[in-house]
């Protein structure tokens, strides 16, 4: 549908800057008009025309937006303010920053540098507050510091930082003060996902709406989406990024991001924050650059209106901390093109919590003028009502208009006292108090953040002792044990969501401000406690604790460790099978070697039998026996030798290919040396075989002599120690040699899946 300003009636609201408009559900949905207006001139955009388009701005309301004309290289970005002045690169000046300040030149990407000529001793500046540099001895000050120094904020700001570009921040407090300072009742917290235990309530979507495939990755804990074709694939955050998010204004935003395909460039729209009918978008990087390939890095974003900040549209203070106080979605792009998979790890959003810790000076204490309350003055005071209910905190406060001047509920202008109270049974809302004095008269409590209270019995005095639901605190500032929100904040205490998996009486079990559960029990992890454990399978929301989850019986050294199915069957690792992954079957290089070290162990148990004989029958040595098994004693432990060189190895290369995996991808020459290395343990494996038969033909040969001479041995005695190292030493090697072989059999169907699984991620 498309109307004509001129033709039809005012629903196209354009400003003067457009005639035509199109009708947008969304927008209806969103604003109560549907119509969109189409074709903004005058330098213009939005669904009104109600703003510049960026690197333009507007002198006064009503007029065409002019162009800033901001230097490129001596600017932070095209944006200006109102009055057309671009903000400033480090030693850099004028209204559109084209020149170098005293003391500066060559004016480049970076700003301009200092120069050798040395400035005024006097210039002592705040390095918080200033663009550290100066001019004729007086400091140039940030665009909200003041001070000889740059050493405090302007009027109606706040907290100097060194990180804020600004140097202070603007007093917010709902748009009802304009006089607030920095708080000293909140400390840092940071809201954050590590994906150690699961993916933590994230989930993919497309560009487009449509659910996408997210997985994660147990072994390097963090969480990944590959993409099968050219949309836009886009990590979503969970619950805990969301809602109420105030206390993050002019922190930041951060994530650990890795790209397995090179040569892909940013888009506008790659970060995406959404709230209250706003949406800003940024880029990974600046354009033009390329994001790295295979290589994670952290990406950070501040969460203000600054135009350094990258965020487009470029909204405005007020506007920016709407959309923060309802953010209802964060999005994170993940694929870039077909066939292309993107990482994510450690996000990280910097807020606060009302509770003793390393402070948060950023959060605001605001002065409210009559008629309101509250740290962010966010509440009506007692006798005063809501205007506009439906905008909650940014409401305008009014008087209540109650018959004989009685106060009224603060959100709905309901009257609850005064001449519209005319029984003599009537009950107070929470919060509110049967004044004894006045029994038809009901009065707000003199407590903070709503709590609720009571009047002694038979006197007048007042004490706060009802908290809402959940709550706790001399002024319910936090939720009690058990409970999770944020009361400080207009997010209410709610019960811990641990689906009965975590002690009833514990103290501790979640989180009080996200809700992560802590403290699960009956073998069950995850944010919410609504899975197993690695090692564990099971319904971990059965309400019987003998049904959640159960250990998996399956063989350590033949199963995939702390893996089993749904149903308890084991995942077996390559060469394993049975019910348990207890059965294993040798790589075909190692039967032989198998098979003969065996024949070799039973040739030796007969020789300690003919040992035994000899000791028992008594006589001389045998200098030819003794010779024999000097022999055999020389060539097993040149086979042991190279068994405990091929355990190394073994070992080596299973840290080669670890390192590979971790690495994301492999190179050709990493693939050939574990080909070369495979190839060397089939050399070895023969080697094997031949020094095996050798060994066996000579212990053969010894056995026949035995026979032929068995009566002279009779008379023969040869002492167990005068044998190389003893007939009990013979059995230790063999036995040693044959779980060498065992062990290496293991190892080998290791490397192979090691070697497998590289040259696949190699070839993906």
């Amino acid at each position: 549908i498309t109307r004509d300003v001129s033709l039809l009636s005012p629903v196209c609201e354009c400003n003067g800057m457009s005639r035509q408009c199109v009708f947008d559900w969304h927008l209806l949905r969103e604003t109560g008009n549907g119509f969109r207006c189409v074709g903004c001139q005058g330098n213009t955009e939005g669904a009104r025309c109600e703003r510049c388009k960026p690197g333009f701005f507007r002198q006064r309301g009503g007029d065409c937006c002019l162009p800033c004309h901001c230097h490129p290289r001596g600017s932070l970005s095209p944006q200006c303010d109102s009055e057309g002045r671009c903000s400033c690169k480090p030693g850099v000046m004028g209204k559109r920053c084209d020149q170098c300040q005293p003391g500066f030149e060559s004016l480049s990407e970076v700003g301009c540098r200092r120069s050798g000529r040395l400035l005024s001793p006097r210039c002592e500046c705040d390095p918080a507050g200033s663009t550290q540099g100066c001019v004729s001895g007086h400091c140039v000050c940030k665009a909200s510091t003041t001070g000889e120094r740059c050493e405090r904020c302007k009027q109606n700001f706040y907290n100097l930082d060194a990180r804020n570009p600004a140097g202070c921040s603007p007093c917010f407090c709902y748009g009802h003060s304009a006089v607030c300072v920095s708080a000293d009742n909140h400390s840092i917290y940071n809201i954050t996902s590590t994906f150690q235990q699961g993916a933590e309530g994230w989930r993919g979507v497309h560009a487009s709406g449509s659910p996408a495939h997210f997985q994660w990755s147990p072994r390097h804990q963090d969480a990944f989406i590959a993409a099968r074709r050219s949309e836009p694939i886009y990590f979503v955050a969970p619950a805990k990024f969301l809602g109420n998010q105030q206390l993050s204004y002019g922190q930041t935003l951060s994530f650990d991001y890795r790209l397995d395909r090179g040569g892909r460039q940013p888009s506008p729209h790659d970060v995406v924050l959404e709230g209250d009918g706003l949406r800003v978008t940024a880029p990974f990087l600046a354009q033009g650059k390329v994001l790295p390939c295979g290589v994670s890095q952290t990406y950070t974003f501040r969460l203000d209106e600054h135009p350094s900040s990258k965020w487009s549209p470029r909204l405005n203070h007020f506007e920016y901390r709407r959309l923060l106080g309802n953010l209802t979605a964060l999005w994170i792009r993940a694929t870039f093109g077909e066939y292309s998979t993107g990482y994510i790890d450690n996000v990280t959003l910097v807020s606060a919590q009302p509770m003793a810790g390393v402070p948060a000076p950023w959060v605001e204490h605001c002065e409210c003028p009559v008629g309101y309350q509250g740290q962010f003055c966010e509440r009506c005071a007692p006798g005063y009502r809501r205007d506009v209910p439906g905008t909650g905190p940014f409401s305008v406060c009014v008087l209540c208009n109650c018959q004989g001047g009685g106060i009224c509920d603060p959100d709905t202008g309901e009257c609850y006292s005064g001449d519209e109270n005319v029984g003599n049974s009537f009950s107070c809302p929470f919060g509110f108090y049967r004044d004894p004095r006045q029994p038809h008269d009901c009065r707000a409590c003199p407590c903070s953040n709503g709590q609720g209270c009571t009047v002694v019995p038979g006197g007048e005095e007042v004490i706060c002792d009802h908290c809402p639901p959940g709550a706790a605190g001399a002024n319910c500032e936090y939720c009690a044990d058990g409970y999770f929100g944020d009361p400080a904040a207009a997010r209410p205490c709610q019960p811990c969501q641990c689906n009965g998996n975590v002690e009833p009486n514990a103290v501790g079990n979640c989180d009080r401000l996200t809700g992560e559960c802590l403290k699960c029990i009956y073998n069950t992890a995850g944010f919410y406690c609504d899975r197993c454990k690695d090692g564990f399978f099971g319904n971990p929301l059965a309400p019987d604790p003998a049904d959640k989850c159960r250990a998996c019986a399956c063989n350590s050294a033949g199963s995939e460790p702390l893996k089993c199915a749904s149903d308890g069957s084991c995942i077996c690792k390559p060469g394993f099978e049975g019910p348990n992954c207890e059965e294993s079957e040798c790589p075909a290089c190692y039967d032989q070697v198998k098979a003969q070290v065996d024949l070799y162990l039973q040739q030796l148990a007969e020789l300690e039998l003919l040992f035994s004989d000899v000791q028992a029958g008594g006589g001389a040595e045998s200098q030819e026996l003794e010779g024999r098994m000097q022999l055999a004693e020389e060539m097993l432990r040149t086979i042991l030798g190279e068994a405990l060189s091929l355990q190394a190895s073994d070992r080596s290369l299973e840290s080669r290919v670890a390192r590979m995996k971790g690495q994301g991808s492999s190179s050709q020459s990493l693939l050939d040396e574990i080909k070369a290395t495979v190839g060397r343990l089939r050399s070895l494996g023969s080697q094997y075989e031949g020094q095996v038969r050798e060994t066996r033909k000579l212990l053969e040969r010894a056995r026949l002599d035995l026979d032929h001479s068995g009566a002279a041995l009779r008379w023969v005695t040869i002492p167990v120690s005068k044998l190389p190292g003893g007939s009990n030493q013979f059995l230790m090697l063999a036995q040693e040699a044959l779980r060498l072989a065992n062990s290496h059999a293991q190892a080998a169907s290791s490397v192979d899946q090691g070697a497998r699984a590289a040259e696949e991620d190699a070839r993906r």
